[in-house]
């Protein structure tokens, strides 16, 4: 009602201006431009700005993960079953390796993907490393069990993931805060590179992991010892690669969404892969 007054009265003053003996006149260009000005000031102030706090709603997928206790049945039953499955391996007479990936494998990271949410955004790799150097992502159910049995049972574990390589620190920080039984001796962990980016218009190469799963096969993986030293015996010597497990098919040597024989995959679970479940993003997207 107020607004309507205002502009009334503008209007009034415009069309029947005072006698040019007492006041100017005010030319009706410049009035008008006035009454578009002051118009639009009250507008906007008394229109809410929907964009400040307005919260979105989180994806079925990140509730699905977050609190579905089917997601915790599902994927403590698939490290259980692979755990007693290693626990029965038997494992070739040369050292041998775990490769592994982290992401929605050892960690889960839905309370990153419900924030995103909640904003109206997805995923941004400014926003995603700020996630990361948190160190606040939680073990995926099952996963520091099957962890310290492939390290019981004398094994390695390479953990070849598509966080950047500048990033493994605090990857690494994460996982030995929640208890995952991890040294530079028993453990490596390879984050991407540009060379593993650019990997995959080499020969041999599917994927952009095929190039670290290679490398640490064939013992070249420099980066697991180039700052221990120490370690660099353990790594720098060929080794069978027994199991692989990931949340995304691209986790598996030589593999994508386009070549994949499913049939032929499903032979292999419980053999020498395990896949868990992530219908959050993947390659499949």
């Amino acid at each position: 009602m107020i607004f309507f007054s205002f502009i009334f009265i503008l209007l009034e003053t415009m069309m029947n201006p005072k006698p040019a003996n007492l006041t100017k006149r005010i030319p009706m260009t410049k009035s008008f431009v006035l009454i578009l000005i002051c118009c639009s000031s009250l507008l906007f102030c008394t229109q809410p700005n929907k964009q400040i706090n307005q919260e979105f709603d989180v994806s079925s997928a990140v509730k699905w993960t977050m609190n579905s206790a089917e997601y915790q049945i599902i994927t403590e039953h698939l490290y259980r079953t692979a755990t007693q499955n290693i626990d029965t391996f038997e494992f070739p007479k040369e050292s041998w390796v775990v490769v592994m990936d982290v992401d929605e494998t050892l960690l889960n990271n839905a309370e990153y993907n419900r924030q995103r949410d909640l904003l109206g955004l997805g995923y941004s790799s400014g926003s995603w490393a700020e996630w990361v150097k948190k160190e606040t992502a939680t073990p995926v159910p099952g996963s520091i069990e099957f962890v310290t049995q492939v390290l019981d049972e004398g094994g390695q574990i390479a953990l070849v993931t598509n966080r950047e390589r500048e990033l493994d620190s605090f990857t690494w920080n994460n996982l030995t805060a929640l208890g995952f039984p991890i040294n530079r001796y028993n453990t490596c962990i390879m984050g991407r590179s540009q060379a593993d980016k650019n990997s995959v218009s080499m020969e041999g190469m599917i994927n952009d992991k095929d190039l670290r799963r290679s490398q640490i096969a064939s013992g070249r993986a420099k980066y697991c010892w180039e700052d221990y030293p120490e370690v660099k015996e353990v790594w720098n010597r060929p080794l069978a690669i027994v199991y692989q497990v990931g949340d995304n098919i691209k986790d598996f040597s030589q593999t994508t969404q386009e070549n994949v024989d499913t049939k032929a995959f499903i032979k292999r679970i419980s053999s020498d892969v395990l896949l868990l479940p992530n219908a959050v993003y993947g390659s499949w997207e």
